[in-house]
């Protein structure tokens, strides 16, 4: 039993847990529960090994996990503070937000990731968003004309996972791919094959035209663009992907008749703020709208909030109250996870939030861990027009690679 708890084979359980985690991420509708199988599998080898060793591998770490177990704690806290532990609602959210919990514990307990199996990884995600990509497009391909004409309704083409979540994962998986390739540790043929990939994939992002995903994509990019520059000798490479992305970018915008409509009902939708009906229709005016709602819950409660499992009712009073014309089908809770946060758990609540979630930024910033500060970026620019970290996949998109990023590397064995 104790062999299976080596520190060679935990290394190989690991990777397995958490390709289980990824490839769970496209699966999800078929397989519910395997990235809720592959969190687990990681968090129990964790302690197995924490057992074994009787140590925690990565105590000089702790900056880098527990942090996270804070946003945990502000939903358990709030919750109870409102509801007692027989709630349906509050028993929900509490496992949903379980990977807060286990995922820093896991990577706590366990040893320092090969540099090899943390690269395994990040191509196993740049295949799964291949995969899912070219099904997606080859979809798209049958019904174009009619895929199209969604667009300009405020809808977009079906992916696996939703077309949020997965825009967020390909922006990942083409930076991550970025990385990878100039670190210069793949061989020939699985740099052609990244490469290639990021191409790919880079096209498919402005076929899907998902806002979120084409601005964490060029905010991304000009982050590592900027670095790169600062890089001596490489300022020419920068300049040239600069130039390469914005041409790319460019054809794409006249060829794609997806990204086309999705910038018309953009701009017909910023023209029907001032109408309140239209929010029945129009899925940023009704963004904005919530907002304003949104912000009323907060006034009448800054200090704690009124929890996420009463946040629903307390806005559907306010919506019927100050916007009629609103149809109840039509309520939405605000799309930003910041002013989320703040309406559900108030200022104080809030402030644990950012400092839960960010604090691990700072050793990753102290460190030029640029992986980790570009998939920060991602998910911070997701939180604005989105509430990321109140769905399944979202949770586990919004922490599970930024983990993986930040996960501490054996030093290279000295040459003989």
């Amino acid at each position: 039993m104790w062999n299976l708890l080596s520190e060679a084979r935990v290394r190989q359980l690991s990777v397995f847990w958490s390709a289980l985690i990824i490839v769970g991420l496209f699966a999800a509708s078929w397989i519910r529960v395997l990235p809720s199988i592959g969190i687990a599998g990681l968090f129990l080898t964790g302690v197995g090994y924490a057992l074994r060793q009787r140590r925690i591998a990565q105590w000089q770490h702790w900056a880098r996990w527990i942090p996270f177990t804070l946003v945990y704690l502000v939903h358990a806290a709030t919750g109870l503070q409102h509801a007692g532990l027989a709630d349906k609602a509050l028993q929900q959210d509490l496992l949903l937000q379980l990977p807060f919990i286990l995922l820093p514990v896991a990577f706590l307990l366990l040893p320092d990731w090969p540099a090899a199996y943390k690269r395994l990884l990040w191509l196993l995600l740049i295949g799964c968003c291949l995969v899912a990509a070219i099904g997606a497009t080859i979809n798209y391909l049958r019904h174009a004309a009619e895929i199209a004409q969604l667009y300009l309704q405020s809808k977009v083409m079906p992916t696996e996972p939703d077309h949020i979540r997965f825009s967020l994962l390909v922006s990942m998986a083409i930076l991550a791919g970025v990385v990878l390739l100039f670190e210069g540790r793949l061989s020939f043929r699985w740099r052609q094959a990244t490469l290639l990939s990021i191409v790919l994939l880079f096209l498919f992002q402005h076929l899907l035209a998902v806002r979120s995903g084409i601005v964490t994509l060029y905010a991304a990019g000009g982050l590592w663009l900027v670095w790169l520059g600062t890089q001596p000798g490489r300022w020419k490479a920068a300049l040239t992907g600069a130039v390469l992305a914005a041409g790319v970018g460019v054809g794409c915008l006249l060829l794609f008749p997806t990204l086309q409509n999705k910038i018309t009902n953009t701009r017909d939708d910023a023209e029907q703020w001032d109408s309140v009906r239209a929010a029945n229709n129009f899925s940023v005016t009704a963004r904005v709208y919530s907002y304003q709602v949104a912000w009323t819950v907060i006034r009448q409660h800054p200090l704690l909030g009124v929890s996420k499992i009463k946040l629903a009712d307390a806005m559907a009073q306010q919506y019927s109250y100050r916007f009629p014309e609103i149809e109840p089908d039509r309520y939405v809770l605000p799309h930003n996870q910041f002013i989320y946060n703040l309406a559900a758990y108030g200022i104080i609540g809030l402030l644990l939030f950012t400092l839960g979630f960010y604090y691990p930024l700072l050793t990753g910033i102290r460190q030029h861990n640029m992986l980790v500060m570009l998939l920060y970026l991602i998910v911070s620019i997701s939180f604005i027009v989105e509430y990321t970290l109140e769905s399944n996949i979202g949770v586990i998109v919004g922490l599970f690679f930024i983990l993986l990023a930040a996960a501490p590397t054996p030093p290279p064995r000295p040459s003989p």
